[in-house]
């Protein structure tokens, strides 16, 4: 009887898994965004001042959510200008001291389950994310005297990912997301001032520019360059294929340019309002 008793209660969890099983299906989900970008930029090599700035972002984002495993493909842009506390301007145009900011965000996180929270209705998924950051600035001074400093960061880290159903049988999720870079390739390091670098000694102007840069980029770690970017989001839908996105971005980077004397401090904010689209 015991035997029976079991083997019984086997059979009932080893169903309702097929059940579970059963009842979820691969999702392959399109995201397109927009909303406010907020940044704050302080380039001790080029200003000791902070420039702040907001923008109009736009951002496309690719997720497939398997059984086991969850795959992100982003790409985030917008382009901002920056005033500080000494921004002149004429006819609401600025004229001196601001900052023309570009910013590209490139992505890919790969995780697989690591934990499930059944009373919280939560996972939680472990990984790994690749991302490509450019954030370009044209420093304008005067009016007729700019200077270009950036950051071109390609770097592989942690990546940790939480799903939140708050009701069961139900695609609606609240998505948090960490990463934190470990290792990244950076190409303008090692610049003294906006003139000078060893990076552009000895620049052969009549070959590729962009290869001999690339060739000339150092492989750096927390010493030189902290990042974590976080993200928020939940996902609700109005019918099987069709959904809304309310998303916060966090992103925060300090580089180190020139040893620890001069460093670039980054803090983008963003709030998104996405439509997704389920294939």
């Amino acid at each position: 009887m015991i035997l029976s008793l079991i083997l019984s209660s086997i059979g009932i969890s080893l169903s309702q898994e097929s059940i579970t099983m059963v009842s979820f299906e691969p999702q392959h989900l399109l995201t397109l965004s927009s909303g406010i970008s907020s940044h704050t930029v302080r380039d001790e090599m080029m200003s000791p001042l902070m420039y702040r700035g907001s923008q109009i972002p736009l951002a496309f984002t690719y997720r497939f959510r398997g059984l086991e495993n969850r795959h992100t493909v982003s790409f985030n842009f917008d382009n901002t200008e920056l005033n500080s506390s000494i921004t002149k301007t004429i006819d609401d145009a600025a004229v001196s001291h601001y900052v023309n900011n570009l910013h590209l965000n490139l992505e890919y996180s790969g995780s697989t389950r690591a934990a499930v929270f059944e009373d919280l209705n939560t996972t939680c998924f472990l990984g790994a994310r690749f991302s490509s950051i450019l954030n370009l600035r044209n420093h304008y001074f005067l009016q007729t005297n700019n200077h270009m400093s950036a950051e071109q960061m390609t770097g592989l880290g942690m990546y940790l990912l939480t799903e939140t159903s708050f009701q069961k049988e139900s695609n609606n999720l609240l998505r948090v997301e960490i990463s934190i870079p470990c290792i990244s390739y950076v190409l303008l390091t090692n610049r003294y001032n906006a003139n000078v670098s060893e990076k552009f000694d000895n620049v052969d102007f009549e070959q590729s520019l962009l290869w001999q840069l690339f060739k000339k980029g150092d492989f750096v770690s927390f010493n030189r360059l902290f990042e974590v970017q976080a993200d928020v989001s939940y996902i609700f839908f109005v019918s099987n294929h069709i959904g809304f996105d309310l998303q916060y971005r966090l992103l925060y980077y300090s580089f180190a340019q020139y040893q620890d004397l001069f460093r670039a401090r980054v803090l983008n904010n963003q709030f998104l309002l996405g439509m997704t689209v389920t294939l």
